[in-house]
């Protein structure tokens, strides 16, 4: 129960949380774009695609049992360039100020969002079941995983912000490269790690990752290309 308790206040009691301070810090619009580049990349473009492909084209399907590792990539390079390159187009055109705070809500809107949608909510409707499904550790550990995935959202959308100050497009491919990465990584990791430690070794890499992108950013602050 303590897991899911945790889990629950990590998925939608943080970006609520976020909305409240980016609300305070007058930076809701930041956020909510944020927040309309996941629904836009993922839940109106990327999920459905994905689900036309693996409906009508076997191949498709067959590729992830055949060559999984490949298919991992191919994965986490669509949900790298679908989400990116909308963080990118929207930042471009509808986010007026171009400084960390609205990189920052941006991202937290953007991992907000999607905090809430995938396992927020399917984890809260836990609490009233009668029979959990799901154990405490892993719970604990989701809760863990969104964390560090809005932590991830944070600094990717600082590093797109870069790219477009300083019109450097490059920072949006090593934007792509990283979400890419992080995804794949949730299914080749399993494929070469005992199975009791799979879980923890990837969480780990998604922590470690996020931090390094955050720190990045908040070094793109200090040198005041970011004000």
């Amino acid at each position: 129960m303590f897991g899911i308790i945790f889990t629950v206040i990590i998925s939608i009691g943080l970006p609520l949380l976020l909305f409240f301070y980016a609300y305070r810090q007058k930076k809701v619009m930041p956020f909510l774009l944020g927040s309309a580049a996941f629904l836009l990349s993922q839940i109106l473009l990327r999920i459905p695609l994905l689900q036309y492909l693996g409906e009508n084209y076997p191949a498709y399907t067959m590729m992830s049992m055949t060559n999984p590792i490949l298919f991992a990539i191919m994965i986490g390079l669509s949900a790298g360039l679908f989400e990116e390159l909308a963080r990118f187009i929207l930042m471009t055109f509808l986010v007026k100020q171009r400084n960390f705070q609205a990189g920052f809500y941006f991202g937290a809107g953007h991992g907000g969002i999607e905090a809430v949608l995938i396992v927020g909510i399917p984890v809260a409707t836990l609490l009233f079941s009668p029979t959990m499904a799901l154990s405490s550790e892993m719970a604990f550990m989701g809760g863990i995983e969104r964390f560090f995935a809005i932590v991830l959202h944070i600094g990717l959308s600082i590093l797109i912000l870069q790219a477009i100050v300083q019109k450097r497009f490059r920072y949006v491919l090593f934007a792509i490269l990283i979400h890419t990465l992080v995804d794949a990584l949730v299914v080749i990791i399993p494929l070469f790690v005992r199975q009791e430690i799979a879980l923890f070794v990837v969480e780990g890499a998604l922590a470690f990752i996020a931090s390094m992108v955050l720190l990045y950013s908040l070094w793109i602050k200090r040198k005041g290309i970011l004000s």
